[in-house]
Formats: structure tokens, sequence, C-alpha cells
């Protein structure tokens, strides 16, 4: 598949998160791969230990994704679902399974960079076997214009013995309206590592995040950080969610959010429950400004306020969890 055959605006929103634009077309660089071009599927790559298969309906696409057992893929799945076009409707609906001693990493990027009325729905389910590494990576980018309205939802089963990870990127361009809803029930002893970044940028920007984690399993781990920044008039609101529901499980929720201009509202809101005397569950949330001192050192190397705010941010977006 060439280049030509992709709508350029969504392959070049690739590069906003420095991500090559060939490993995602198929026939170029390695790994399974499958891209839609708004309703349509423009390209299916396979590989072995792995079974991909989509499904086009009238507002989008049922994507089937099957591990094999044993299964070490080091190459990434590559999922891309893109929408050239102001407006329409997009709904998919992912069905992923990770068998048992599995080893994979999907990268998915949705990408509207045209969106003014557009709407994009997310139907995802998730089994993760025992004794996998599963890291699910998504990034988007919904254009300059603050206009795309963006609705997904996961449910993630994770098996006994593994650790799964998800990163959740939406950095880049404006957001427009979106709400995301991930709930993780984790079971023995696995770990769990979710990272979600966030960027409203101006009074059309309305970001709503819901990311829950049910520790179920005895000694399961888990760690929630949610970072976001909100700007000229901007809105952002995350809650975070754990439970630990299971002897001697662990888990922990941070979330950090900058306010600038004014107009701008971040609200962050922890929540953790246990049902077990043997857990232990804690959270942080911090509100507001850098500290002045940050600034100060950047500024006094010839920034601007604004600029060395936007450095910052930047810094604090790319910051990965560890458990």
């Amino acid at each position: 598949m060439k280049s030509s055959d992709y709508p350029e605006d969504i392959l070049q929103s690739l590069e906003e998160y420095n991500i090559d634009i060939r490993n995602f077309l198929p026939g170029h660089g390695k790994g399974a791969k499958l891209l839609l071009d708004f309703n349509k599927i423009s390209g299916i790559e396979q590989v072995d230990g792995i079974v991909l298969k989509g499904r086009e309906i009238p507002n989008g696409i049922v994507a089937d994704i099957l591990i094999k057992e044993g299964t070490k893929l080091e190459d990434p799945v590559h999922l891309c679902f893109g929408i050239n076009k102001e407006t329409g409707v997009q709904e998919i609906f992912p069905r992923i399974i990770a068998e048992d001693n599995t080893d994979v990493n999907i990268q998915a990027h949705c990408s509207f960079p045209n969106a003014n009325g557009l709407i994009h729905k997310m139907f995802g389910h998730y089994y993760i076997g025992e004794n996998c590494n599963f890291t699910y990576s998504e990034t988007h980018y919904h254009g300059e214009k603050s206009g795309a309205l963006v609705a997904p939802v996961s449910y993630i089963y994770v098996g006994e013995n593994s650790v799964f990870e998800n990163n959740f990127n939406l950095s880049k361009g404006t957001p427009g309206r979106v709400k995301i809803l991930i709930d993780i029930y984790a079971m023995k002893d696995s770990i769990i590592r979710s990272n979600v970044r966030a960027f409203g940028k101006n009074i059309k920007d309305s970001v709503r995040i819901r990311d829950s984690v049910f520790l179920e399993g005895e000694n399961a781990r888990s760690v929630i950080k949610m970072k976001a920044a909100a700007k000229d008039g901007g809105e952002v609101l995350m809650y975070g969610i754990t439970e630990g529901n299971a002897p001697y499980c662990n888990g922990h929720v941070e979330c950090s959010e900058i306010v600038l201009g004014r107009g701008s509202i971040c609200r962050a809101r922890p929540f953790i429950r246990a049902t077990d005397p043997t857990s232990s569950i804690s959270h942080e949330a911090s509100l507001g400004r850098f500290p002045q001192k940050w600034l100060d050192e950047l500024m006094a190397k010839g920034l601007s306020e604004e600029e060395a705010t936007d450095i910052l941010i930047e810094a604090m977006l790319q910051e990965e969890v560890k458990l």
C-alpha cells in the first residue's frame, strides 16, 4: 500500500506524535496492521501468531484481534482509525483476546484532522489471559477546530500474573468534546499501569475521563496517573477510581492538572474504596499552576513565561507510569 492510497492529512497527523508513517502502511515496516478510512477498511496485514479481522458495518467497523497462546510479538500491532471528513459518524467495536503466555504491544491512532461536527464512538472489549505482557497505547488527534465529539468506552479483563499497560494521549491539536470511560478488572498477581494525558486548549474543549481499576485478585497491584492541562477557557475533569476487593492488593491514583488563563477549569476526583482489611489503596491530587521556581529557572534562560509554561506542560504530559 502506498502513502498516496491513504489520506495525507491523516498521515501527517501521526507526525505530531513522532510516529513513523511507514509503520502504519501494509507492505511497509513490520507487524500486523489494520487501517480504517472513515467507515471503510483500507488495509489489513497479518503476521504469524495473530488473527486480525475487520468487518464493515453501516457507521464503522467490528475489529477482531486474537493473539494465539504463547505468541511473543516483537513488533507492534498497528491500528489506525482515521476520518478525513469534517462531519459524519464513526463507530468502532474492537474485540481483542490475548491468550495465555503472550506478549503484545498494540499501537492505535485515532485521527480526525478536519473534524467540525464529527462523532467518533468506540466500544471495546479486551480479554487478557494468564502470564501475559500486554501494552495498549492510543494517541488521538482531533484537528484544530475543536469540532469532534469523541466517546470511547473500554472494558478490560486482566488474567492472573499478567501485566497490562494502558497509555492514552490527547495532547496535540484541540480535543473538542471528549468523554472516556475505562474499566479494568485485575486478577491475582496482576499488575496494571494506566497513564492518561489530555490538554484542553480553548473554551470549546471539554474533556471528561473516568479511569477505573478493580483489584479483584490477591496481590493485584495498580497505579493510575492522570495528567492534564486546561488553558484559554478549556475544561478537563478526571475521575481516577481504584477499588481493593481482594487480600493484599495495592493500588494508587495520582491526578495532576495545570490551569492556564481566565475561565479555564481543571477538576480531579480521585475515588478509592477497600473491601478487604489487608488491601492498601491511596490517592493524591494537585491542581493549579507550576511552582514559580520551575518557571524562574527557565525564564532565566531567556524564555517568556508562556514559553516556559509550554515546555513544562510538554514534559508533564510525556511522563510515563512506573510501578
